[in-house]
């Protein structure tokens, strides 16, 4: 393909996208309740009200979150059948707990299970004693999942979501948050079969493992929701299931719409080249792996090229990993004048290092020969948008360098991590600067290679052509 004749692959990939944009934006609209127990004085569910209901123990009450809770600290365990038919490709289950047992207890305790006739499906919701907190599990025909949380309060109202998603859209498949914040280790989901009842308060009468907890506001919607709209939902607190579903609503619609304004800015306002050369092959890179990263299909430019290749043509240039390009000082000027002039560029790894022999970024680097994934911690900018700033995250990483910034420095260490034990002092993973009028991001590790990263390259694409991080949205720009 030449330097410009990708206009067909651009426009495909535009209708598609169009097409997906199209559907994000049904399926905010058509966001429902599958399911809400609110415990007010009785066990019936409000959605379906159809829903039967069988108090296997005798179920108490209390005050509530909202209204009044079910009150299963002593006894109290109850059975629904007849479940509606609940999206297991992707859901989420919010509810409050506020248990009278302590962190440090030595038992198990089953706050709700989800369960097919047989028992060969479900997803379970409990108290974890090896793991002092709130565990996730599920399990089916097709494979277990399992994710606890960290920390554990008693005597305290707790928000619990569990969100899943065998898309494999949101960065972890299944997720476990805590009073609107993710915690626990990523974990994957396998699609498990739908279950056919529910059962609150206690694992069974005969085996026990009663919940000691106060239930309340048991809801299911037939989405999994994001992070941040998690946080949202934590934050509308007690408000009454109608409202809160509209007030859900609305933050559904107005990420749908961003996301829809950056895709189209990406796909058909914006152009991204890939550069490589005798030490960085493009075998690892195929049309694929850049739909499943949800970017556009980039040009390759090859690092003899780029004397006598139009860069200006690209808006932002990707380097990914691999022994980094061969620069002559002309090759080296023509880089550096193409990003002084306004063009962004990514790299990855060995396009890190490129970065940093172009002068593209200032850095002291150390060898750093390590194959794995590593602990990272996130700082705010648009390269991490999205991510809690408050949670470290494990980043693929295969040898790439240990950076130190100068004090004084305009470049900004987006992602760093700590070696060494007792840890040395914090060095930068991940540095993003702006040069001239152009922008540039440097990952040490490999974002493409886990779900749980991806999100950050598509952020630092978008930020490196502009997508995202500017003053003002660039709206329908041509």
């Amino acid at each position: 393909m030449s330097a410009i004749g990708w206009h067909d692959i651009l426009l495909a990939s535009a209708l598609l996208l169009a097409v997906a944009a199209c559907a994000s934006a049904q399926e905010a609209d058509s966001l429902n309740v599958s399911l809400h127990i609110g415990f007010d004085g009785s066990p019936a569910a409000s959605v379906p009200a159809e829903l039967s209901a069988t108090e296997l123990q005798p179920v108490a009450y209390a005050d509530g979150v909202v209204g009044q809770a079910g009150d299963f600290r002593e006894s109290g365990c109850v059975e629904y059948r007849g479940l509606p038919a609940l999206n297991m490709q992707s859901g989420t289950l919010e509810l409050w707990i506020n248990a009278a047992h302590p962190p440090q207890e030595l038992e198990d305790h089953c706050y709700l299970q989800f369960l097919s006739d047989d028992g060969s499906a479900g997803l379970k919701l409990a108290f974890y004693h090896v793991e002092l907190s709130v565990q996730a599990t599920t399990w089916g025909s097709r494979g277990n999942s399992r994710r606890y949380g960290w920390g554990f309060r008693e005597a305290t109202w707790q928000h619990i979501v569990v969100t899943w998603d065998a898309a494999g859209s949101a960065p972890s498949g299944l997720m476990l948050f805590k009073q609107g914040t993710e915690t626990g280790y990523p974990r994957p989901y396998r699609l498990i079969e739908p279950p056919d009842l529910l059962r609150v308060g206690c694992l069974s009468p005969d085996e026990g493992q009663q919940a000691k907890a106060l239930v309340d506001e048991i809801t299911v919607y037939d989405r999994a929701l994001t992070a941040s709209q998690v946080k949202e939902l934590y934050g509308f607190g007690a408000m009454p299931l109608e409202e809160r579903l509209a007030a859900l609503r609305e933050v559904i619609a107005r990420d749908e719409a961003e996301v829809a304004r950056r895709r189209d800015l990406l796909f058909n306002h914006r152009r991204i080249g890939i550069l490589h050369g005798r030490n960085t092959s493009l075998v690892n890179w195929p049309d694929e792996t850049f739909e499943r990263l949800q970017l556009p299909v980039p040009e390759p430019v090859h690092e003899n090229d780029l004397t006598t290749t139009d860069l200006s043509v690209c808006d932002a240039l990707f380097c990914p990993g691999g022994g980094g390009l061969n620069l002559t000082d002309e090759s080296t000027k023509a880089l550096q004048d193409y990003v002084r002039a306004g063009g962004g560029y990514v790299g990855v790894c060995g396009g890190a290092t490129t970065a940093d022999k172009a002068g593209l970024i200032e850095a002291e680097h150390f060898t750093f020969q390590v194959r794995g994934s590593v602990w990272t911690f996130l700082k705010e900018h648009p390269v991490t948008d999205g991510y809690d700033l408050g949670k470290k995250i494990l980043f693929p990483h295969a040898s790439g360098p240990l950076y130190v910034l100068p004090e004084d420095t305009d470049q900004q260490a987006v992602i760093t991590f700590e070696v060494g034990n007792p840890p040395m002092p914090t060095f930068a993973h991940t540095i993003a600067r702006e040069l001239g009028e152009g922008r540039v991001v440097a990952f040490s590790g490999h974002p493409e290679s886990a779900a749980e990263t991806n999100q950050l390259l598509r952020n630092a694409v978008m930020w490196a052509a502009r997508v995202i991080g500017v003053d003002e949205p660039a709206g329908a720009e041509q």
